[in-house]
């Protein structure tokens, strides 16, 4: 049975039905059927594990017969796979022509109540990780889409595989931006990423978007500078970023820098091979902190003497004192 002629006949009719906007059937699936379902852009990307390729073999002993219920998407017309996409990959490398699932059909209105229904569903099933989250949510919240447009090397998954793919992962980005704005920059506490990206004003996004595209210019994405993107080096340079370019909170007055300048500063960041190295297992806490701003404010203070003439006194807040 065509798949177009499955949606015609799961259209919502009961009062329960047309309140929750979804309907619940068994149909028969095909290989060509399953071409039209479509993966929504904040789904997680399918892989071929051991698990799923176990399910192809369920699937060959129990007549095509799929365990569970299916969520569907339907917007504009186009079907999506919201909970199910392992299950649709199990069947297609299991060869067979046919096979029989329930479905759950929830028809919307927007793609961004999709995402939160992707959330919500898949919050109740598993622990979903906060990047799961946050792209279930990414076409809901202005800032992360404008973010991901302007930022292309944040993303979700697979973070520094291959060269084109995210060298940054988006809750990362957030949790080290919000933790640059405390007077002690820490990465513990608070509300979780998708929580505190939903109230972050637009403001604060254009300043992490600006910074995080300083920082790619200065970093890039070659391996060899990849410690450049941990927590621990970004959560310090966006503390210097908001105190020095965006002249927040601060205690004691310090002059200006630039973005070009700041640039700068970064760029000798990374052609710091001493300290690219000195990176290697340390982490965000009070143990490392302290040391690796000393590292950076001497490398920051010999560029800004470089290109100015002129001494320059940076932060010293009592953090960076052991």
């Amino acid at each position: 049975m065509p798949i177009a002629q499955v949606f015609k006949l799961v259209k919502p009719q009961t009062p329960s039905e047309k309140k929750t906007r979804t309907v619940v059937d068994t149909i028969m699936v095909t290989p060509e059927s399953l071409e039209k379902w479509k993966s929504p852009p904040f789904q997680r990307p399918v892989r071929q594990n051991e698990k799923v390729r176990a399910l192809a073999e369920e699937l060959k002993h129990d007549g095509g017969v799929w365990p569970g219920i299916i969520t569907l998407g339907m917007l504009d017309g186009v079907a999506y796979v919201i909970d199910g996409q392992h299950r649709k990959e199990a069947f297609l490398i299991s060869g067979l022509k046919e096979g029989y699932t329930d479905i759950r059909v929830h028809y919307f209105e927007t793609m961004a109540e999709m995402g939160e229904e992707f959330v919500r569903l898949n919050s109740q099933l598993v622990a979903m990780k906060p990047d799961d989250i946050l792209r279930g949510l990414e076409p809901s919240i202005d800032g992360l889409k404008r973010l991901r447009q302007n930022c292309p090397f944040v993303g979700y998954d697979y973070i520094r595989r291959g060269t084109n793919g995210p060298i940054v992962s988006m809750s990362v980005a957030l949790r080290c931006w919000r933790g640059s704005a405390s007077e002690t920059p820490n990465t513990t506490g608070g509300a979780p990423p998708a929580t505190w990206a939903e109230s972050l004003p637009a403001k604060e996004f254009d300043w992490l978007i600006d910074f995080l595209n300083i920082a790619f210019s200065s970093f890039g994405r070659d391996p060899q500078y990849g410690r450049l993107w941990s927590a621990l080096n970004m959560i310090i340079c966006m503390w210097l970023f908001r105190r020095l370019v965006l002249q927040q909170d601060l205690t004691t007055k310090v002059e200006p820098l630039s973005r070009e300048l700041f640039k700068k500063c970064l760029m000798s960041v990374s052609a710091s091979a001493d300290y690219v190295d000195w990176l290697l297992g340390r982490k965000v806490g009070e143990h490392d902190r302290a040391p690796t701003y000393a590292r950076l404010k001497t490398i920051f203070v010999q560029r800004i003497q470089l290109e100015t003439g002129r001494k320059v006194n940076l932060p010293q807040p009592p953090w960076s004192h052991r």
